[in-house]
């Protein structure tokens, strides 16, 4: 019994002193990325099919709130909104003059209080990947069928579609 209390010995060291490194290092992370946070926001944003961004530090996001387009930096007062079809706009570091635009048709964003910002959309397209010929197609296409239809379900389908299409164009300045 007393060899193999012996035998122990040397493989529980080793796994205490294995324990303390993984400590060490999970520690120099966590210092690494408070380090990246400390003056920034700390960005997710996904559709249901992918995250966009996580746990990313950012300078400021713009959002477009149902009830207005706000921006968010680090610090911001918490806030839940419901986001109106358009364009989330993401700085990603300060003095950044060239913003990464998303189309986004809908959703929600969550700014809490740990200066931590979460938006889920139910979807969200580059905007450079929208094709102006198409906005304009769709423009055209719900517009007339928001004029033609006289079905109540079928016309509010519809209007969402022009919000969303108009939208599309508005952030594509045609």
């Amino acid at each position: 019994c007393r060899a193999r209390a012996h035998q122990a010995e040397p493989m529980f060291r080793n796994a205490l002193l294995r324990a303390a490194r993984t400590g060490l290092r999970s520690e120099a992370a966590a210092a690494e990325t408070d380090a990246a946070f400390a003056t920034k926001l700390k960005f997710n944003f996904s559709v249901p099919s992918v995250p966009l961004y996580s746990a990313a530090p950012v300078q400021m996001v713009i959002v477009p709130g149902a009830s207005g387009v706000f921006g968010v930096l680090k610090d911001h007062v918490p806030t839940i909104a419901a986001m109106k079809p358009g364009v989330v706009a993401v700085q990603e570091n300060e003095g950044d003059s060239e913003l990464k635009q998303f189309f986004v048709s809908g959703g929600f964003a969550y700014v809490k209080p740990d200066s931590s910002l979460d938006i889920q959309a139910v979807e969200a397209v580059p905007l450079e990947d929208l094709d102006p010929e198409e906005v304009k197609k769709g423009v055209a296409e719900y517009t007339s069928a928001v004029a033609s239809t006289a079905d109540e379900v079928e016309k509010a389908q519809a209007e969402i579609g022009l919000e969303v299409y108009q939208a599309m164009a508005a952030a594509l300045n045609i």
